[in-house]
């Protein structure tokens, strides 16, 4: 009798336990469905009623990790930067035992570091994790929020911007404009930074945007009056905002220059097709902005006036599309517009059919270029309180950041070879043209050595 009692009260125990952990196990799904909705919020651009909602959270549950990750994303989307460190630093002590969880939260610290420009603290929780960790894939994140992924020089230097960097067909050489002659005009250097010619001579004019052609030794431009003593690089243009240029054809020896577009058109970004003499372009002429089609096939650059020329609107939307580059087929486009006030990037054949948002996010892309075999683009995108350059397959996957130092990186450009990308930041107070090798990419050497230095 007393064995069956006892029995009876361990049976007893084991169903309390086993109801015990079920209940566990039911409060625990129910908070991570509650944190996943949540975090939809966040994605969805919802941060402020995500951050109303976590904070509840936290006041029944202040022991849980993601939730505290999750507001700390919340916050830096509302910038609350300070309060999203707290959240993180938390998060981090939270998830011990718990290394790849644990190396999120800190990746995530660094990286609300940084955009509050306090390189020193971000470098010093990058080295922490860089220390404790052998994932190639971690080392790549920690390599991708401490500076470019990529051996990286400057080509130009000096007080004066420089700007709109483009290669040659065989990628020997750099056109670009640069504001060192109180205008903009328009150069050639080498891969080193070598001046080697000056093409265009237009003391009251700003030239820029320069574009090769396939006819031999003519190179095509914007060209706008020059209104103040300084620059303006524009990052994306406005339909809105009236725009003063035209373009221009210049024979790069003979220095004879000749009106494509006459000024005042408001036109702007041409580029030249891989393998002819057809322009893609933005322009506002019809009260926004707008994407057309120059085909300069068969004509004379050497006599071409505006007459002879016919431009064809491709895009009829009555928000702006603009930033336009040709994918090396030359039958279809990349470009940029502006629909839902976030500028995003779209393809569509050079017909104008057969449109598609390609790799729809929330952050405002920019200055989209393809590279030369069609397989990847690279585009600014403004995220983080900053504006650096990204590369993704052109299946829109394996996005992944290439430069993040001090200061904005814009207008990408690759060589013909795919090798390179040439690209301007202002890292150096002026903006200057770099030269990334994409076959050099930093290692984990030189992630160490540039985690030891004081950011």
């Amino acid at each position: 009798m007393l064995r069956a009692t006892r029995k009876a009260k361990l049976n007893c125990v084991f169903i309390f336990r086993c109801s015990l952990s079920l209940a566990i196990l039911v409060f625990l799904g129910c908070q991570n469905d509650t944190l996943n909705k949540i975090e939809a919020l966040i994605h969805s651009g919802m941060p402020r009623e995500a951050a109303g909602k976590l904070e509840a959270f936290i006041e029944t549950a202040p022991k849980n990790p993601k939730a505290r990750m999750l507001l700390g994303k919340a916050y830096n989307e509302l910038g609350r930067h300070n309060d999203a460190i707290e959240q993180f630093q938390k998060a981090s002590l939270l998830y011990t035992g718990k290394p790849e969880k644990r190396i999120a939260a800190r990746l995530e610290l660094a990286r609300t570091y940084l955009i509050f420009g306090d390189r020193d603290s971000a470098f010093r929780i990058l080295n922490i994790v860089q220390r404790g960790t052998s994932d190639s894939k971690v080392l790549q994140k920690i390599i991708e929020l401490a500076g470019d992924s990529y051996k990286t020089k400057q080509l130009t230097r000096g007080n004066s911007d420089n700007y709109s960097p483009i290669f040659s067909p065989d990628s020997t050489q750099i056109a670009f404009a640069s504001f060192r002659l109180d205008n903009g005009e328009i150069y050639f250097m080498d891969l080193n930074g070598r001046i080697q010619r000056r093409v265009t001579y237009s003391t009251d004019f700003n030239d820029d945007s320069p574009a090769f052609l396939k006819t031999p030794n003519h190179i095509f431009y914007s060209s706008e009056p020059k209104s103040s003593r300084e620059v303006k690089i524009v990052l994306q243009s406005s339909g809105s905002t009236p725009i003063y240029t035209g373009f221009n054809v210049t024979h790069i020896h003979s220095k004879t220059t000749r009106s494509v577009i006459p000024i005042s058109f408001g036109v702007r970004v041409p580029r030249s097709s891989p393998s002819g003499n057809q322009i893609v372009y933005e322009s506002n002429t019809d009260g926004n902005l707008e994407l057309y089609l120059l085909d300069l096939n068969g004509l004379d650059l050497a006599q071409i006036t505006p007459e002879k020329i016919k431009p064809k609107r491709l895009t009829h939307n009555e928000t702006d599309e603009g930033s336009p580059a040709f994918f090396p087929d030359g039958k279809r486009i990349v470009f940029v517009s502006s629909r839902d006030d976030v500028h995003q990037l779209y393809t569509m054949k050079i017909d104008g059919q057969n449109e598609i948002h390609f790799n729809p996010n929330r952050y405002d892309c920019y200055n989209p270029t393809v590279s030369p075999d069609g397989k990847t683009i690279a585009y600014v995108s403004a995220r983080d309180a900053d504006w650096e350059i990204h590369l993704i397959n052109s299946d829109g996957k394996n996005e992944r950041r290439i430069t993040n130092d001090i200061g904005r990186s814009i207008q990408p450009a690759f060589s013909s070879d795919g090798r390179y990308i040439a690209f301007v930041s202002d890292r150096s107070d002026n903006f200057h043209i770099y030269l990334m090798d994409l076959n050099k990419p930093i290692s984990r050497e030189d992630l160490v050595k540039r985690l030891q230095q004081k950011g």
